[in-house]
């Protein structure tokens, strides 16, 4: 059982003098929002600077954990998200508030690293309730101690999904007709929430539409819907990023012969746009759809857990104090980008050649 009364660690915000922590710990962390970070990529050091100039007004919150000896070090990003397209405020400014953690790093792969992410977690949810944030998520790996921490930190876990990537061109050939395969437009939301609310079990529905992470941060979908006799069977959204494309597919059972034709017709007109990198993320529900996707040359790249937790009142006193800008100190840094080939599960050989959407389907646990 973790120790909770009192944090051998001290978390405070990000400081010019952490540059070296963010700068040495940067290439041992693991994304907590991979799609996100896979389509935008994160620049742990430029979000930590941005924020400490900002006076913690910034979107990143970026906190550090060091031992009184500092034998022990860690931090963390957080993403205060913005409004979803269609959503209003509260008559508090905070009734559909959100946040994700992004990243944390190193990994938790000892009781003391996962006693450091719970107090971590637990500071950046003060943090989020002083701005008014109601939710806090994150995508923890199924395997490894990430789980654990957040756990102990108040998260409770909401549902599975597999992040998988286009491997190669697939050769689409001719497009077959799909009836009532159409542009999705603004008017289509509606529908589409309905569609997410009629397949989605009813304890995730709340994931589909306000924990997508893509949805909060990007523009409208550039997506296609297959509308029959009034109703919406099918959708599909594009999203484009600095780095990629992050797809999502979601398909009524009852048609699922239709699936592989539109996921064709979505990825032809992807493909003509740019060659970037494609990722798609699949909740558990829909793993049916695993075989169709290997067929179009889709990798399974991790598991994760979507996690949530809900926050409590305002906090009176934020964790955050103004600073004078130490531009020399900036100046002089380097910084280091990440990817979301870290996205990995702990203990997997990342050398190995990536599972097939399909023979990750046959081995899963689903």
């Amino acid at each position: 059982m973790l120790e909770t009364q009192k944090p051998k660690t001290m978390v405070r915000p990000f400081e010019i003098r952490d540059v070296s922590v963010i700068q040495r710990l940067t290439p041992l962390a693991h994304p907590l929002a991979c799609e996100l970070v896979a389509v935008d990529g994160v620049n742990p050091l430029r979000e930590a600077v941005r924020a400490y100039l900002s006076g913690g007004r910034d979107h990143a919150v970026v906190l550090v954990a060091r031992s009184s000896h500092h034998d022990l070090e860690a931090f963390g990003v957080m993403y205060v998200l913005p409004f979803v397209n269609g959503e209003e405020e509260g008559h508090d400014g905070a009734a559909h508030r959100r946040a994700a953690l992004v990243l944390m790093s190193p990994r938790p792969q000892s009781d003391a690293l996962i006693e450091t992410w719970m107090h971590l977690a637990q500071e950046f949810a003060v943090e989020a309730t002083r701005r008014g944030v109601h939710h806090i998520v994150a995508e923890a790996p199924e395997t490894g101690g990430e789980v654990e921490a957040l756990q102990a930190a108040g998260f409770a876990p909401l549902i599975q999904q597999d992040v998988l990537k286009l491997a190669a061109s697939p050769s689409l050939g001719t497009l077959p007709h799909v009836s009532g395969l159409r542009e999705q437009t603004k008017d289509d939301e509606p529908f589409i929430k309905a569609l997410h609310l009629r397949i989605a079990p009813k304890m995730t529905y709340q994931a589909e539409v306000s924990f997508d992470l893509l949805r909060a941060t990007h523009g409208p979908d550039r997506g296609l819907v297959v509308v029959r006799d009034g109703e919406l069977l099918a959708h599909v959204s594009i999203r484009q990023g600095r780095r990629s494309y992050g797809m999502r597919a979601l398909f009524r059972p009852e048609v699922s012969s239709i699936a592989r034709p539109v996921l064709c017709h979505a990825l032809a007109r992807l493909l003509l746009r740019a060659r970037r990198p494609v990722y798609l993320t699949l909740r558990h529900y829909q793993s049916w759809l695993l075989p169709v996707l290997d067929e179009l040359g889709f990798v399974h790249l991790s598991s994760t857990v979507l996690m949530v937790r809900h926050t409590a009142a305002r906090v009176q006193q934020p964790i955050w104090s103004s600073a004078v800008a130490e531009h020399t100190a900036i100046q002089t840094t380097t910084s280091a980008s990440m990817h979301l080939e870290s996205c990995t599960s702990s203990g997997e050989d990342t050398n190995d050649v990536p599972l097939s959407a399909h023979d990750y389907a046959r081995t899963a646990n689903h």
